[in-house]
């Protein structure tokens, strides 16, 4: 049976016996092979991650170790071990290398060591938001998490801490809150399309992730205390339909509406529009001019605020388009 030789950080608030210790391998996982031994070890977090060389005669690999010293702690290694031995296809590619679990019992305190490969950091600790994240990223996230439903796998309380990053490659870890189960997406998911509805998308928790990392448009266009579904307020025009009213002059509710239109799509479609930051620096420029009631201008000539005027929000359904990440 495998074995692990563990050399502990030292540290005055666990036992000198602790700086030691020989593991064997559960049972259910690597019950034969070579023996390992796991040394330059420092904590990640607090006294229940560490980081350290795991070698043996066929390799030497950078690895971190999940401790356990409680009955429920050790319950919860056994548990993703578990996962990581179902997911093992995806093992190197969206979820770390697992290198077994490794026990000991003893008069003293019962002990339990799940050694996985060591992936990156936290992305928590790369960018300050999850706006910061680049689009790629954001992307490889939700293809990760989608691979992992695809092997019948829900991840449960997967949160920003859960993912690690390597270059631009995430790794989803972190399965004591995963379960067995069969995803209920009904749709692919179509990068930069309008967002579904969580009822027309099916599963709750890639929808939510999808949504928190803007891998969707925005379903709604809010203005003045006002929500809208961004296919009936897709243009200037149309919005200047919607908010029109008595108490604002016309030319007040067009201007508006070409103001919120181009923050809209600043925020939301910059990358479609390179030229748009441009154009509305001009249009403020000069004083936020109306767009002239018909189209006069010679070729070549360009009218900054008819430009803005005729803009439109690309509508991608995201029900309808069936390419997806």
């Amino acid at each position: 049976m495998a074995t692990l030789v563990l050399t502990m950080p030292t540290s005055p608030e666990l036992p000198r016996s602790y700086e030691h210790r020989t593991l064997r391998a559960h049972e259910a996982h690597k019950a034969t092979g070579p023996s390992f031994s796991l040394s330059n070890t420092s904590w990640l977090r607090g006294q229940s991650i560490l980081r350290g060389t795991l070698s043996s005669p066929r390799v030497t690999v950078d690895v971190v170790a999940k401790l356990g010293t409680t009955t429920s702690t050790i319950n919860v290694l056994r548990k993703e071990l578990a996962f990581y031995q179902k997911l093992h296809r995806l093992q190197g590619v969206c979820i770390p290398k697992c290198f077994g679990y490794f026990f000991t019992v003893s008069d003293e305190q019962t002990f339990g060591c799940l050694i996985l490969e060591y992936c990156g950091k936290p992305i928590r600790s790369i960018y300050d938001s999850q706006g910061d994240v680049p689009l790629v990223l954001r992307v490889n996230i939700i293809n990760a998490i989608k691979r992992i439903h695809d092997a019948g796998v829900v991840l449960g309380g997967f949160g920003v801490l859960d993912v690690l990053v390597a270059n631009t490659t995430p790794f989803i870890v972190n399965f004591k809150n995963a379960s067995e189960r069969v995803c209920e997406r009904r749709l692919d998911i179509v990068k930069g399309a309008i967002a579904p509805t969580r009822e027309q998308f099916g599963c709750p928790e890639l929808y939510r992730h999808c949504v928190d990392l803007w891998i969707w448009k925005p379903r709604t266009f809010t203005f003045e205390g006002q929500r809208f579904h961004v296919e009936d307020v897709s243009s200037p025009a149309q919005l200047t339909e919607k908010i029109s009213n008595d108490a604002k002059p016309i030319e007040k509710s067009r201007a508006d509406a070409m103001h919120a239109t181009v923050k809209h799509l600043l925020d939301f479609y910059r990358e479609e529009f390179p030229g748009l930051e441009d154009w509305h620096k001009q249009w403020l420029a000069a004083g936020s001019p109306l767009p002239a009631q018909k189209d006069t201008r010679g070729g070549g000539e360009r009218d900054v605020a008819t430009d803005l005027w005729n803009l439109k929000i690309p509508i991608r359904s995201s029900t309808t388009i069936q390419s997806s990440l």
